[in-house]
């Protein structure tokens, strides 16, 4: 899991930067902020999910999903970076060696992630969002959840092109779910908001995307 991952990095980093330094200056390094859901007890949350047909179980009411967090940065944090610190992007270090700011947010190395750089983007609540490529945000997976299905749940999803109206499924959703071709049937974290209430799923929500 990612999280387990983010630790020991952070061990490391904290490790590598109290041997090398010379003289008392310190480097900070700088995690997406930790999840606010708790895997093992969801209740009343939306979470990115990512599952397939099979992870199904229609004769139990039940989906079981990975889910995931959108990493976000404190804005403070990211507002005192400077060169030598580290952020911890997509899973991985990054060792700042320029850092600028944008129209849009930061650019951290020149902003090329195939270069050792990355952006991020201003976002609500006082926080960044880390882009990916075609600006897609970052993910942190939590684990495996196996969630039972409301009754009622619905299904609205968007459709193969851009400019194709959502449907919104209310009846038949197994049968909707089953009848998806041309790898539809597969949903991911990076377009797929799962809503649940009172322990149960109510909605499973897909939006187009690149």
């Amino acid at each position: 899991m990612k999280t387990t991952k983010i630790i020991a990095i952070l061990a490391i980093s904290a490790l590598l930067c109290s041997c090398g330094a010379t003289e008392k200056t310190e480097f900070k390094c700088v995690a997406p902020m930790p999840a606010a859901i708790d895997v093992a007890n969801l209740q009343d949350c939306m979470v990115p999910a990512t599952f397939k047909l099979s992870d199904f179980n229609w004769e139990e009411g039940s989906l079981s999903m990975e889910v995931s967090n959108k990493d976000l940065y404190d804005a403070v944090e990211i507002s005192q970076l400077q060169v030598g610190d580290t952020l911890i992007y997509d899973d991985a270090p990054i060792v700042i060696q320029k850092i600028e700011q944008t129209q849009k947010g930061v650019e951290i190395n020149g902003g090329q992630i195939d270069e050792g750089g990355c952006s991020l983007m201003a976002n609500e609540g006082g926080t960044y969002v880390a882009c990916h490529w075609d600006t897609h945000a970052t993910y942190t997976d939590l684990g495996k959840a196996q969630v039972p299905l409301a009754k009622d749940f619905i299904i609205i999803d968007c459709g193969e092109d851009p400019n194709d109206p959502s449907d919104t499924i209310r009846t038949d959703q197994k049968r909707y779910i089953e009848n998806l071709k041309g790898g539809r049937d597969s949903f991911f974290c990076l377009n797929t908001l799962v809503t649940i209430e009172k322990g149960k799923i109510t909605q499973i929500n897909r939006r187009w995307i690149p």
